[in-house]
């Protein structure tokens, strides 16, 4: 299988990584073909691993991963061309999250009634798209048996056949599958204040701090 990655950082190369690992074609993709971030990784990565813009990844991928930082999602896909998406799953594991001052936020333009998945959705409407991992830790993604007991991997999207094969995903990413959405994309609301719940939950313990 030919994955597409967009995004360079530490979630998308977890993600491509794993991907090489599990046997899959995969080219990382970014704003230009010669991020220097995708020339590193294409570079020690064997035959498997390509680079390229955002618009050659979705392109060569026949599935992708959205792993670029939420709040520049929707310019991403838009350099992408919609028709590189058409008729193909997406994976969006993209949160829209601002950081300021050690805080985590939501975007105003996702903290109402609409979610970030679903506007992605919106704008490619002969895609396929699925919110997922976006509450993983890029460490954890390919490795989970890190955690001291077993974790699941939530999706959620308006597609039964995309859903079933997000579940086979995660599974390959050793993580127990499961729907949390129902039917709908709506669930990634639901979703992005789970994950801001874990970080918090997180810099609690670290510190020692209780609730």
């Amino acid at each position: 299988m030919k994955y597409g990655v967009l995004g360079t950082g530490d979630v998308g190369r977890a993600v491509a990584d794993k991907l090489i690992s599990l046997g899959h074609d995969v080219m990382m993709g970014a704003r230009s073909a010669d991020n220097p971030c995708a020339v590193s990784w294409a570079g020690t990565r064997g035959e498997r691993a390509f680079r390229g813009s955002f618009a050659d990844a979705a392109r060569f991928g026949e599935r992708i991963f959205l792993c670029v930082r939420g709040v520049f999602a929707t310019e991403s896909l838009r350099s992408s061309g919609e028709e590189n998406f058409a008729e193909k799953i997406l994976f969006d594991l993209t949160n829209p999250y601002l950081y300021s001052a050690g805080h985590i936020s939501i975007d105003p333009r996702w903290s109402g009634n609409t979610s970030l998945g679903e506007t992605i959705q919106e704008m490619l409407p002969r895609t396929r798209s699925v919110k997922m991992l976006n509450y993983v830790c890029s460490a954890l993604m390919g490795a989970p048996r890190k955690l001291p007991e077993p974790a699941t991997g939530f999706y959620c999207g308006n597609d039964a056949d995309a859903k079933s094969r997000s579940g086979r995903i995660a599974a390959g990413f050793r993580l127990a599958g499961h729907d949390g959405s129902r039917r709908h994309l709506h669930g990634a609301l639901y979703g992005n204040a789970r994950r801001i719940l874990a970080c918090r939950l997180r810099r609690f313990r670290a510190h020692g701090m209780g609730l």
